[in-house]
């Protein structure tokens, strides 16, 4: 289930339509002579309608083998692949069957290649439009209601949802109008709808963590923890269930899982820190760099973000003095930060010290906390203890929706030859991130290691595609090539 329906998704979802014609009907036609072809892109579709991607995914490829050559069912695979290189083989592949597609699908084809090329599209004002064409399709009406609510339009938002449903019984609408419900505090209501959200969709895991969170909403946690528990069994990759479960058995067992409070009272301040953190774990030092050097302008006083300005590469005068100012405001900053910045500036200064004891007493004191783990972890792989790092960046990610997580678990496995295990979470760090220039770097490395010499180029040279400041990636690809003309 999900909070307040992102933009982004709307769009999404907005792209995988059937083919169309200028003429009004009920109901969208594929061009595909396979009814089995055509069958599994609309469950395809119910799959992504209800955040079931990798299922979605999987849907669209039998699709794809049913009837190689249906070119609607490449784009509709391209579009929820995050892994660029993948995606563009898709395309290029639906690209031959092109002349096959009906009037419908070549409109919605050049939207879709428009769209995946860059271009900006008014996707509102597109599915205004296709819903006057196919007013009985419900996942477009839907759409419309999510649009609705994105602008805070909630009356509007529900008479969609509900004309969906007048329409047919299905769980996405259902979904979006019980969450609708919940957020106006209509308890009651909200919780007539998930149940008949469950009874259209049982098959999936989002009804039943849709569930769970009306529970943990009414204060319930038991009851929360049997419906998360029902979704994995539904689908045991469900990684919000799974981050849901977590938290309740921590407060449980007396650790309540908070966010943390850091000491700057500016909340712009902060925001700023906190993009910066996840652009320097991401490797995007530049990146991280300036949003550190906002929150600073905001708030000079705010002691972490001159901390991790020393721990950025890339401007060692600019480190040098970050970590004089550090170290004289962490007297003023939290425990917590305070503890942090003496623990980084010692280990820069003692490079070769066992960090151990100072990080387990910051773990007996916040046993749940995000950047402890990370540094838990961190401390593991300097020493070559691989498993024992990839056993807590394992649990970062299913505790914490910490992508670079992601990365640091693939390159523990790495290190440790585990590599099956290795491209794996190279894989979902692109599929979780594939907007970002270092998931594609990252599998670069990996396949370069594996002597994959050609893809690891692909790899280096789709990070440099996606940001050019990457040029490290650039300069990977060119020494990559030079084994390849060597071969």
């Amino acid at each position: 289930m999900k909070n307040n329906i992102i933009l982004t998704s709307l769009i999404v979802s907005a792209m995988f339509i059937g083919g169309c014609s200028k003429k009004i009907s009920d109901k969208m036609e594929y061009s595909t002579s396979s009814s089995t072809a055509a069958g599994l892109i609309n469950t395809g579709l119910r799959y992504q309608d209800n955040f079931a991607f990798e299922q979605a995914r999987q849907t669209f490829q039998q699709a794809i083998d049913e009837d190689p050559e249906f070119a609607f069912a490449y784009y509709c695979l391209a579009w929820i692949t995050p892994d660029r290189i993948k995606r563009d083989a898709l395309v290029k592949e639906g690209e031959k069957y092109l002349q096959s597609a009906n009037n419908g699908e070549r409109d919605m084809l050049d939207v879709m290649v428009e769209s995946l090329a860059g271009v900006e599209v008014n996707w509102l004002e597109w599915l205004q439009n296709f819903t006057q064409l196919y007013p009985k399709e419900i996942r477009y009406i839907n759409l419309l209601g999510n649009f609705a609510n994105g602008d805070g339009d909630i009356e509007k938002a529900e008479s969609y949802y509900k004309k969906s449903l007048e329409i047919e019984e299905n769980p996405d609408a259902l979904n979006s109008l019980a969450y609708l419900y919940a957020g106006q505090g209509k308890m009651n209501e909200a919780k007539v709808v998930l149940d008949r959200q469950i009874a259209v969709g049982g098959d999936l895991a989002n009804p039943y963590d849709s569930m769970g969170d009306y529970y943990l909403e009414i204060k319930d946690n038991q009851k929360a923890k049997e419906y998360f528990n029902k979704a994995l069994r539904n689908d045991p990759d469900f990684t919000m269930s799974k981050r849901k479960i977590w938290r309740i058995e921590q407060e449980e067992t007396g650790n309540k899982v908070e966010q943390m409070e850091w000491s700057s009272d500016s909340a712009n301040a902060v925001s700023a820190f906190k993009t910066g953190v996840w652009q320097f774990y991401n490797i995007h030092w530049d990146n991280a760099r300036e949003k550190f050097e906002e929150a600073i302008k905001i708030d000079p006083e705010f002691a972490m973000p001159y901390l991790y300005l020393v721990l950025t590469p890339g401007d060692s005068a600019r480190s040098e003095e970050a970590r004089k100012i550090a170290d004289g405001l962490s007297s003023s900053a939290n425990y917590f930060e305070k503890s942090l910045i003496n623990l980084n500036l010692f280990r820069r200064e003692n490079p070769d010290a066992d960090l151990t004891p100072k990080i387990n007493r910051l773990k007996s004191q916040y046993p749940t906390e995000l950047l402890v783990m990370v540094q838990e972890a961190g401390n593991f792989f300097r020493k070559d203890e691989f498993e024992k790092a990839s056993n807590i960046y394992t649990n970062i990610w299913e505790r914490f929706d910490f992508v670079p997580a992601l990365n640091m678990l693939g390159y523990s496995n790495m290190r440790a030859g585990n590599m099956t295990v290795a491209k794996e979470a190279f894989s979902d760090y692109i599929t979780n991130n594939g907007g970002h220039a270092n998931p594609y770097d990252s599998m670069g490395e990996f396949l370069e290691n594996m002597e994959d010499y050609e893809a690891a180029h692909d790899y280096y040279m789709m990070a440099y595609t996606v940001d050019s400041t990457f040029a490290v990636s650039k300069e990977r690809a060119e020494e990559v090539k030079k084994k390849i003309l060597g071969k």
